[in-house]
């Protein structure tokens, strides 16, 4: 008779796994009974990437009065701070914010309360913004760029190639947008490299550093430039009507609406919502009882 191992820990409480991962055929296969909603969906996908929180992706443009790179950075930095110390979510604010002589491309990666409240923030922040406009906003990202908030600076903007926009082109709006997207793509795993690349990290030319502080700063070099949507295309972009403003944006998604339902407004409560003409019949009725008349 064998004796049972002495010193062995009990396993830990395994995870649930997603309905289409599970082996049994009655869990596999949502029933009728239990009908899967997409927040069903949307929780598998986050269990699945070992997620337990709802991030969100929102790139947005901005055009600033003629300031230098270093007051445009304390001002984000302040309003970040004043953020982190007025809410009580946890969960910070990541991305990359790059500021191109006066223009600012800003990817930025949250719980969707944090990009509700920096949103609000920043549309109420007086004198910042000569122009803004909210390019893209991705729900439920699969995978973060950043783990932390990252601030570049470049000097170069004025020395790219301006691009030429067709304006009689039917699908210039769109390919704009897209080309905007890729390039900003392309900066972020850039730039991802090098905060990645250990290495790399002495040999950027660091402008100013805060203890604690959200974000650091440092230039871009002319790697970037390739990859950095000229003036031509952040002028199209912010000159798009279609596109919300930053205050726009945040009027009508950083904070939800009080909606009262229909039991609210009614009362008594209805116990019987059945039609008062339910047994009324015309002469064009067809009898499908097969009774009398």
């Amino acid at each position: 008779m064998s004796t049972p191992s002495t010193g062995r820990t009990p396993d830990k409480k395994k995870k649930p796994l997603p309905y289409f991962m599970q082996k049994s055929e009655d869990q596999a296969l949502p029933s009728f009974q239990n009908r899967r909603t997409l927040a069903d969906h949307v929780k598998d996908n986050m269990l699945c990437a070992g997620r337990k929180n709802y991030f969100q992706r929102i790139v947005y443009v901005g055009r600033h009065p003629k300031v230098t790179g270093m007051t445009l950075r304390d001002r984000f930095l302040k309003l970040i701070k004043e953020i982190q110390e007025a809410t009580t979510n946890e969960i910070k604010l990541f991305g990359l914010m790059i500021n191109f002589d006066g223009y600012t491309v800003h990817m930025i990666e949250s719980a969707e309360e944090t990009i509700g409240e920096y949103m609000q923030h920043l549309a109420t922040t007086s004198g910042l913004f000569d122009a803004s406009r909210v390019i893209l906003v991705y729900n439920n990202i699969n995978q973060r760029f950043f783990r932390k908030l990252v601030w570049r600076a470049s000097d170069y903007l004025n020395e790219l190639k301006r691009t030429e926009l067709d304006e009689k082109d039917p699908e210039l709006m769109q390919n704009t947008i897209n080309s905007f997207m890729v390039k900003v793509y392309k900066l972020c795993k850039m730039v991802r490299e090098e905060e990645l690349d250990e290495r790399n990290s002495t040999a950027n030319h660091l402008l100013l550093s805060f203890t604690g502080s959200a974000f650091k700063s440092l230039y871009l070099d002319e790697n970037y430039e390739e990859h950095t949507p000229d003036v031509a295309i952040l002028e199209y972009l912010l000159g798009l009507d279609c596109l919300f403003t930053v205050p726009e944006y945040a009027r009508f998604y950083g904070k939800l609406p009080d909606v009262t339902s229909f039991r609210d407004r009614v009362w008594p409560i209805p116990k019987d919502l059945t039609p008062y003409d339910v047994f009324e019949k015309s002469k064009y009725d067809v009898n499908l009882t097969f009774g009398g008349k």
